[in-house]
């Protein structure tokens, strides 16, 4: 007997890990679809919540060929951005402009602060 899947979407599991960050980085989404949060995150809090939306859409936007990320480099929608260090702070010249990581003018990271409230 044949078995077809359906065309709802299916919930993948993330792996969610503790891992000491750097300072001011409260959560990484990594290649392999796993996350991993400051242990002075509470996930629990309303926080703790926001932090793994945002972190989740950034899974999802890899998942889906969107964006990917290497040490030196972040790849949105087919374009390849520089990661680099500039007077001690970590930047990306990315297609809006040099702006540091994380900052919300990138538009992988204006997508993950809308999840946020979702």
């Amino acid at each position: 007997m044949a078995f077809k899947l359906g065309s709802e979407k299916r919930g993948l599991k993330t792996d969610i890990f503790k891992k000491k960050l750097e300072d001011n980085v409260h959560a990484e989404a990594n290649m392999d679809g796993s996350i991993y949060v400051d242990p002075s995150i509470d996930l629990n809090s309303a926080y703790g919540r926001r932090v793994i939306k945002h972190e989740q859409a950034h899974i999802e936007q890899m998942q889906s060929g969107r964006a990917a990320y290497g040490d030196n480099w972040v790849m949105w929608e087919g374009k390849v951005y520089l990661r680099r260090t500039e007077n001690g702070e970590n930047i990306i010249d990315g297609p809006n402009g040099k702006w540091p990581e994380g900052d919300a003018n990138h538009p992988w990271e204006q997508e993950a602060i809308e999840a946020e409230d979702k």
